[in-house]
Parts: C-alpha cells; sequence; structure tokens
C-alpha cells in the first residue's frame, strides 16, 4: 500500500498538532524536521492498520444492512 497523500494544508495541520502535542504532554518542542519525520512514520506505520480498521468496520455495517433487508423481504413474501 503506498503511504497517505496529504495536501499541503492537511500536512501542516498535523505538524502543528503533533508540535503542540509534543509541547502540552511532554514539554517538549518539537522541531519542524521532527515532526514531519514523526507524521510520516506514523502515516506509513499506522495509516495501513487504521485504513484495514475503517473497511472492516464499514463491512460489518453492510452487512447488518443487508441481513434487515434481508428480513424485510422475508416479512413481504406471501404465503
Amino acid at each position: 500500500m503506498n503511504t497517505v497523500a496529504l495536501t499541503q494544508s492537511q500536512k501542516e495541520l498535523l505538524i502543528n498538532k503533533l508540535q503542540g502535542y509534543f509541547f502540552s504532554e511532554r514539554h517538549e518542542e518539537l522541531g519542524l524536521i521532527g515532526a514531519e519525520n514523526l507524521l510520516d512514520f506514523f502515516l506509513k506505520e499506522c495509516a495501513p492498520l487504521v485504513y484495514n480498521t475503517a473497511l472492516k468496520d464499514a463491512k460489518h455495517v453492510i452487512d447488518q444492512q443487508f441481513a434487515s433487508l434481508e428480513e424485510e423481504i422475508y416479512i413481504l413474501e406471501k404465503r
């Protein structure tokens, strides 16, 4: 799977959030290069897991909706 493609504004927003997190939680300054590297790491290592989990969740919802439709069709059948 390829790395996640972000717009420049999305990347800047996430970098700012990482820098803010480091400062508020760890009381450390995280420079621009460090924040970019950390963001790249998260996108490479974590994004596929999050993506696959989201797909699994979506499939579960679709399966539930399909089962519900099958039940409704069964109820409507003439006997």
